[in-house]
């Protein structure tokens, strides 16, 4: 049998060290810090999981679904 797909609400939040060389989101499930997206002026992305482990990305739009990618793959 499939599993259903379940609806989980992703937030992304701005976080204090947003300046306007560089940009730093935070991807949020259920209050909890689940990656964030780091960019210097219209440098490389950089993605960074909650694991701590970091990899770089193409586009703010790639960083985001790598991370919930992550999260799909090993916290649900």
């Amino acid at each position: 049998m499939a599993k259903r797909n379940k609806q989980i609400e992703v937030e992304i939040n701005e976080t204090a060290k947003n300046t306007k060389e560089y940009t730093e989101l935070e991807l949020v499930v259920r209050k909890k810090v689940i990656g964030k997206i780091m960019q210097n002026n219209d440098g490389p992305v950089t993605v960074e999981f909650k694991t701590g482990k970091k990899r770089t990305a193409r586009s703010v739009d790639e960083g985001i679904q790598l991370i919930i990618e992550e999260y799909n793959l090993h916290d649900e």
